[in-house]
C-alpha cells in the first residue's frame, strides 16, 4: 500500500510541476510579488510531502524534465524557487519545516538536472558544429585533392604543348619568311607599268598570308585550352556556324575576292 501511495504522490508531483511549466511561465528578471497561484502550488506540493517517509524519484524528475526546452526549466527553477520562499514563511502546518527542506531538496534536484541538460546540450550543439565543420573539411580537401590532379595533369601536358607549340611557331616563322620572299621574288619580275597586276598579287598573298597565320593561331590556341571564335549555338549547316564564329575572317575574305574580281576586271579594260 505504501509503494502505491508514495507513485500517486510522484504522479501528483509530476502534474504539478507540468502545470507550473504550462501555466507560469516567469523569469529570472521577474521582480512581480508572490501570487496567489503560488500558494496555490505550495499547498499541492504540501500534500505531496506530508508523508515523512516520501522520497521523489530522481530517475522519474530527470526523465520529466527532459521533456521540457531550456526555457522552460528555467521558469520551473524561478517558479519552485518562490514556492521555497514562500514555504519559509509560514508557520504552518506544524512540520512545516520537513516541508519546506523537502521542497528545498526538490529545487536542488531541479536544479542540478537543469544544469546537466544544459551542458548536454551545449554537447550535442559542439558536436553539431564539430560534424558540420569536418564535413567542410572533407569537402574541401576533395576540392583540392581534384584542383592538385588537375593540375598535376596540366603540368604533365606542359612539356608536350610548349614542344607542339614551338614547333608551330617555327612553322609559322619559316612560312612567313617563306611567302615574304615569294612575295618579294614576285615583286621582283612584276613591271612597276601596270599598278592593277601588282595590287592583284599583293592582295592575293595577302589572303594566304592572313589565313595561313590565322589557322596556325587557332590551332595554338586549341593546343592551349583556348578559343578565339564567338560563342554560339551550333546551327544546322556548319558555314553558317563558322560564318557567325569568325565574322571577321569572312568579312575580310569576301573583301579582298571582292577586290580581286574589280582589279582583275579593270585589268582587262
Amino acid at each position: 500500500m505504501q509503494k502505491k501511495t508514495s507513485e500517486e504522490r510522484m504522479t501528483t508531483l509530476i502534474q504539478t510541476l507540468d502545470n507550473i511549466v504550462k501555466y507560469e511561465y516567469v523569469d529570472e528578471t521577474d521582480s512581480s510579488p508572490i501570487s496567489d497561484n503560488v500558494k496555490q502550488y505550495w499547498e499541492h506540493l504540501c500534500g505531496v510531502y506530508e508523508d515523512p517517509e516520501f522520497r521523489h524519484s530522481y530517475s522519474m524528475l530527470s526523465s520529466q524534465l527532459q521533456e521540457y526546452d531550456p526555457e522552460q526549466r528555467d521558469s520551473l527553477k524561478v517558479y519552485l524557487d518562490r514556492i521555497v520562499l514562500f514555504s519559509e514563511m509560514q508557520t504552518e502546518p506544524e512540520d512545516i519545516h520537513r516541508i519546506t527542506k523537502a521542497l528545498t531538496k526538490l529545487l536542488d534536484h531541479v536544479e542540478l538536472e537543469c544544469i546537466r541538460l544544459n551542458r548536454m546540450s551545449q554537447i550535442e550543439y559542439l558536436a553539431d558544429e564539430a560534424r558540420s565543420a569536418q564535413e567542410q573539411s572533407q569537402i574541401l580537401n576533395k576540392q583540392t585533392e581534384e584542383a592538385v590532379g588537375k593540375l598535376n595533369d596540366r603540368v604533365t601536358d606542359f612539356h608536350g604543348q610548349s614542344i607542339t607549340i614551338l614547333g608551330i611557331f617555327s612553322a609559322v616563322v619559316i612560312g612567313f619568311m617563306a611567302e615574304i620572299s615569294m612575295f618579294t621574288s614576285g615583286f621582283d619580275k612584276l613591271s612597276y607599268e601596270n599598278l592593277y597586276t601588282i595590287t592583284f598579287y599583293s592582295i592575293a598573298v595577302g589572303i594566304i598570308i592572313f589565313d595561313t597565320l590565322f589557322m596556325l593561331i587557332c590551332f595554338i590556341a586549341k593546343m592551349s585550352g583556348h578559343s578565339i571564335d564567338r560563342k554560339i549555338k551550333k546551327g544546322k549547316w556548319w558555314i553558317t556556324s563558322t560564318w557567325y564564329r569568325y565574322p571577321g575572317v569572312y568579312c575580310f575574305n569576301i573583301l579582298a575576292i571582292i577586290s580581286l574580281a574589280i582589279l582583275l576586271y579593270l585589268d582587262r579594260r
